[in-house]
């Protein structure tokens, strides 16, 4: 059975606690995909509907208690016990008590596996997708390729308003009337707060940056024991290294790093390297520059990046370098060798 191959029932039975340790777990995994979680809340509100819990009659239990305690066997639901009454009706019984342990133990596992799907709403995109969505407080969030925004299911717009990221976002941040604070935290510990402004967040394996292009950005190192909060103006680009550390630069030009919003490759005097990276990370593929005196050279330019075959296609007619392309291999990602023509 393949994670994605879980078919309704089967998540039904998970929430009866009728799945295999297996099940279990293949669950777990096809509830990483968002789309998958969207799901599953909304096959468990149409079960919870046709399956409401099971309530006992808790003031009939405490008489009966009572006179079981006090040796009289002629009390209040003294006829209810088994052998006085029909097995059809007793099996029942114990159906109904074995349902409802076994569902109480699946939906306890589930939130404890789960906790932060129950919390946090995620909106991801795949490899070579751009997508815009437009938060509670009518903030807008453009996400660029390979990346994942989550923020809280439940009172986002009451009050400080957080979000979480991993991979690139450009935010317009919307200014409430009760100057609510808007914060970003990325998975290497940057908090970026605003009150109301547009700036882009990006934040991988290799560090993190934020580039601002209106309004003002506090950011804090939280890998720092005591983080001192850093202040952007317009124009300013913060990185954050590996390590923690941030560093700021003024009045960089902005264009480069927006250039993604317009499906674009714009680089300024930028090593090959580098662009290998940033092809492989957008677009999912492995990138490998064989020459190192290659790999050191700049180049300048905006390359279509609609397509990774394209855009290597004309970075090697701008080196005049050759590319050799493989087909997927057990990472399923496909590879793109760059070396010299004189090789």
């Amino acid at each position: 059975m393949k994670k994605s191959l879980l078919s309704k029932q089967i998540i039904q039975n998970f929430f009866e606690g009728k799945t295999t340790r297996m099940q279990n777990i293949l669950i777990q995994e096809w509830l990483e995909s968002p789309a998958h979680r969207e799901l599953y809340f909304q096959w468990l509100d149409e079960w919870e509907t046709e399956n409401p819990q099971y309530t006992p009659d808790v003031e009939r239990g405490y008489q009966r208690s009572l006179h079981t305690v006090q040796g009289n066997a002629e009390g209040p639901g003294a006829g209810t016990y088994p052998l006085q009454e029909g097995a059809g009706t007793w099996r029942g019984r114990i159906f109904v008590v074995k349902w409802a342990a076994a569902a109480s133990v699946a939906l306890i596992m589930g939130a404890w596996l789960l906790s932060d799907f129950w919390l946090y709403k995620q909106y991801e995109t795949g490899y070579g997708e751009i997508r815009t969505v437009v938060l509670p407080d009518s903030s807008r969030v453009t996400l660029n390729a390979n990346s994942t925004l989550s923020i809280p299911r439940f009172g986002f717009a009451g009050g400080t308003r957080e979000v979480k990221l991993k991979g690139e976002a450009e935010f317009a941040v919307k200014h409430t009337t009760n100057h609510s604070k808007f914060i970003v935290r990325t998975p290497d510990k940057l908090e970026v707060r605003v009150l109301g402004t547009e700036f882009i967040v990006y934040s991988r394996e290799r560090g993190s940056k934020v580039v601002l292009s209106q309004g003002s950005v506090q950011l804090r190192s939280l890998n720092e024991l005591n983080p001192k909060p850093m202040l952007m103006k317009p124009g300013d680009v913060a990185t954050m290294s590996t390590q923690g550390t941030l560093t700021l630069k003024h009045s960089a030009s902005l264009s480069a790093h927006q250039a993604w919003k317009q499906r674009l490759f714009m680089f300024e005097n930028t090593p090959v390297s580098e662009i290998a990276y940033q092809i492989s990370e957008h677009f999912g593929v492995n990138v490998v520059v064989t020459d190192s005196t290659l790999a050191r050279r700049t180049i300048g330019g905006t390359f279509n990046a609609s397509d990774p075959a394209n855009v290597l296609k004309v970075l090697s007619d701008v080196l005049n370098a050759r590319v050799t392309h493989s087909p997927p291999g057990e990472d399923g990602a496909e590879t793109f060798v760059i070396d010299s023509n004189h090789l």
